[in-house]
């Protein structure tokens, strides 16, 4: 028997129990959101993009498993309390997050060098802002999250393209574009997407230590978006930016991270960001303190360090489902839908796959899943021109949901006139 104990900032404590063999979670378990305010199930949300209410949904970045027990337990005690004052992020809270990181990725963060957001794109809006001036570049590695274009429009900078390349053995960085976009006059930040949301690439070491060594020749700041840091397949490892690189160059780079993705606890958390650069800190801690922006919210402060200091198991066993996720959804495509490719991914719970085999055009293909098929992928060219004849799939649901999503998806593509006979086996099967 395992017994863990967290003493959480507001002085509760939270036992957990179980056997060395217990599972954590079910993953295969159901859960009815669509009568929540869960985007990925909202009927007008889906509307609104997909013309149709009624599809099932695969297109929104987050999962479909409960959090961590320990979270959910100690959120319960949390609000069995009663009493929802004025709160502090206790000392313990900024120890879990460098711990877990410590532990996970080897990397020794200074808590000095923490600042907190509400999240990560609020940080890198705020990064942009204080480090770019109007109608500066930044550039973007499409096929990219497509919420970094807005970010740097909204805020009236130019989008610098530096596009990935697609080799027979995926996704790389155009090294030699990236030169020629960081020397530009007016190019004065990288977006850095790490592991890549949606091609699902981990950048390996040597790959970050060249991405920091050409934009620190050209003056070029980096935020490296690195929320899906923990989501990784089994052969490979997530290296974290700053720790690649050099120290002098780590000075001029930003890194956001949060327990968001990890476990499954986006509405209810807040973001990090690692900032080396003591005048760069400041900066970011003046703007929050200017705009009140400090304020903090005991159930976040709760999750966030219950989940640093008791999840590891949870994740340990999600992995696992994914991982045979990701192998389902490999063999199903070769058996039953072979047009359709999947982009191997290192990393994330996101799958990019290639549909470019159906020969149709972007806005085609994405009507075809979507009144053909009923489900809801992201269009690829959501992510950029490159991404067109793509799409993007969450892996995080039940196998049952995968299955039967992957099916509708097989079903309407054999209906189609050259595709009909193209089927191996029987696509329920």
């Amino acid at each position: 028997m395992i017994i863990a104990r967290l003493e959480t900032s507001s002085g509760q404590a939270l036992d957990t129990f179980r056997n060395e063999d217990e599972t954590v979670t079910n993953f295969d378990q159901h859960y009815d959101r669509s009568h929540s305010n869960a985007e990925k199930w909202d009927t007008s949300a889906m509307q609104e993009h997909f013309g149709r209410d009624d599809l099932l949904p695969f297109w929104v970045a987050d999962m479909e498993f409960q959090a961590p027990p320990t979270v959910r337990e100690a959120l319960v005690k949390r609000a069995e309390n009663g009493i929802y004052g004025y709160e502090y992020r206790p000392e313990s809270f900024f120890n879990a997050i460098t711990q877990w990181y410590t532990n996970h990725h080897r990397w020794k963060i200074d808590e000095s060098e923490l600042c907190i957001s509400h999240s990560v794109m609020s940080a890198i809006s705020v990064l942009i802002n204080q480090h770019t001036d109007k109608g500066d570049g930044i550039i973007v590695q499409p096929p990219v999250f497509f919420e970094f274009r807005l970010a740097i429009l909204e805020n009236k900078r130019k989008l610098v393209r530096n596009p990935l390349k697609k080799t027979t053995h995926g996704y790389e960085i155009d090294f030699v574009d990236l030169e020629k976009q960081a020397a530009k006059p007016r190019t004065k930040m990288l977006i850095l997407c790490s592991p890549h949301n949606p091609v699902g690439r981990v950048w390996t070491k040597e790959e970050l230590q060249r991405i920091g060594e050409i934009c620190y020749k050209h003056n070029v700041r980096v935020i490296a978006d690195e929320i899906h840091a923990d989501i990784i397949y089994k052969g490979y490892q997530h290296t974290p930016y700053a720790m690649a690189v050099s120290e002098e160059i780590a000075q001029q780079s930003f890194t956001c991270i949060s327990p968001a993705k990890t476990f499954n606890i986006a509405s209810v958390t807040e973001s990090i960001v690692v900032i080396p650069d003591e005048n760069y800190r400041a900066q970011f801690k003046h703007f929050s303190s200017k705009y009140a922006l400090g304020k903090v919210n005991a159930f976040s402060v709760i999750a966030m360090e219950t989940a640093y200091r008791t999840g590891e198991q949870w994740l340990a066993e999600c992995l696992d489902y994914l991982q045979s996720n990701l192998d389902f959804l490999r063999d199903y495509l070769q058996q039953h839908i072979p047009n359709v490719k999947l982009v191997e991914p290192e990393g994330t719970f996101l799958v990019w796959l290639d549909f470019t085999g159906l020969n149709m055009d972007a806005k085609e293909l994405e009507s075809f899943l979507a009144k053909k098929a009923g489900v809801a992928l992201n269009s690829g060219y959501w992510f950029g021109r490159q991404g067109a004849g793509y799409a993007r799939m969450t892996i995080a649901c039940p196998r049952s949901m995968l299955k039967q999503g992957l099916s509708q998806v097989a079903q309407a593509i054999h209906s189609l006139p050259d595709t009909a006979t193209s089927s191996k086996g029987d696509i329920d099967s």
